[in-house]
């Protein structure tokens, strides 16, 4: 079978326009990046290199798509389903499926087409870009912050679109200073210093062991004023609180939080049934999207700065991204928290973007003097520290 590509056409003014408008906020590069309409099940090879984008109308051949992905072209592949587009983005960083409104009856528009390099061109991942270029706003160069105008996720969703699900217990939107620990030692150090929010991050395949670190973390938390997160080990989270009543004042276990790619795995109807909060972690529009629907108890946005302590999914997303982020989400999960390379110079930076807690790792394990770098911490967020279990 044989193959046709051409160049999309793009509006060139809207493209620079957004680039001029938005660059200073999320930093922007000048790869140039072709745009291409594709039929058939080959690609020429003078059509693509690595940063081209490939639009399909419907979905591409195999053989097209094998080759992109060899490439590491991005694909688009649209459908028409009733009044919404259905967009299947394939990347080097996976592939994800949108439906959202259908604002014209074009597909890839000239404008749609401008914006999604655009943003290409800000360091938005393609799933990340192709969202941001649906929910623009056209006649308009302000960033996207209406939620309704944002795609749903179709794959790999956790609601189905056009389904819903009862909330987990939500959490209140100021819950401070938010350490996360790697052993149940911290936590009976950081409990008497008044920390409002712990989580315990114990890495280990051994089931006694975390069995054990759960058990002491939650000991520790049982009767005191901070909230305790457990991370990962859920189902050992859900046992021991099971154990004792299903309550947390009773258990000392406030939550769990989980990672995108636990969420996979995880009895979320079995976490939401035993009343324990849910946070979750997430790293771009995509990933809050994907979400929202789930309705958490707290969304953990970042890495906003860099970060030793796990190896990202993503680079950092910077103050301006975190920024953004924010106001897309606060009014879906009031409770929100900004992660990644936080520490006492930065606070205040991480707190002006109105979230009510900021997760940190390093400026506490890593402080010479642990209730002097607490201290600091939290007098940076409201005097009188925030609040205990809700």
């Amino acid at each position: 079978m044989s193959s046709t590509t051409s160049a999309m056409p793009a509006d060139e003014s809207l493209h620079q326009a957004v680039l001029a408008r938005h660059a200073a906020t999320f930093g922007a590069d000048d790869t140039p990046r072709r745009a291409w309409r594709l039929d058939g099940a080959q690609l020429p090879a003078d059509a693509v290199e690595p940063d081209a984008v490939l639009f399909s109308d419907g979905p591409a051949a195999a053989a097209a798509i094998e080759q992109a992905s060899a490439m590491g072209a991005v694909g688009i592949e649209t459908s028409r389903e009733g009044d919404c587009w259905i967009d299947t983005v394939r990347s080097p960083m996976g592939t994800w499926v949108f439906s959202v409104q259908a604002d014209s009856d074009a597909a890839h528009g000239p404008q749609f087409v401008a914006v999604l390099l655009a943003c290409l061109g800000l360091h938005f991942p393609a799933h990340d870009a192709l969202c941001l270029a649906r929910a623009w706003q056209p006649g308009s160069l302000d960033w996207p912050d209406r939620f309704a105008r944002f795609p749903q996720v179709r794959q790999a969703a956790l609601v189905p679109p056009g389904q819903t699900v009862a909330p987990f217990v939500p959490c209140p939107p100021d819950l401070g200073l938010y350490a996360v620990v790697p052993t149940a030692d911290w936590i009976e150090r950081l409990v008497p210093l008044g920390v409002p929010t712990l989580q315990l991050r114990f890495k280990s395949s051994d089931p006694t062991a975390v069995a054990d670190q759960i058990a002491r973390s939650a000991e520790a938390a049982r009767g005191s004023r901070s909230r305790l997160f457990i991370n990962d080990h859920w189902r050992a989270a859900l046992d021991y609180h099971a154990s004792h009543g299903g309550d947390s004042a009773a258990s000392g276990i406030y939550g769990i939080h989980l990672g995108q790619e636990d969420l996979d795995e995880a009895d979320l109807d079995a976490l939401r049934a035993s009343g324990l909060r849910l946070g979750v972690s997430t790293h771009g529009y995509a990933e809050m999207l994907r979400v929202a629907p789930l309705r958490p108890s707290y969304l953990a946005l970042g890495a906003i700065f860099p970060t030793t302590t796990k190896v990202m999914p993503t680079q950092p997303q910077g103050l301006g991204r975190f920024y953004a982020y924010a106001r897309l989400m606060r009014e879906q999960v009031p409770a929100l928290v900004g992660i990644g390379g936080v520490d006492a110079g930065n606070l205040p930076q991480v707190l002006a973007a109105g979230v009510g807690s900021a997760a940190v790792v390093r400026a506490i394990t890593e402080a010479a003097d642990v209730p002097a770098a607490v201290e600091r911490l939290m007098a940076a967020f409201e005097k009188g520290g925030t609040p205990g279990p809700a």
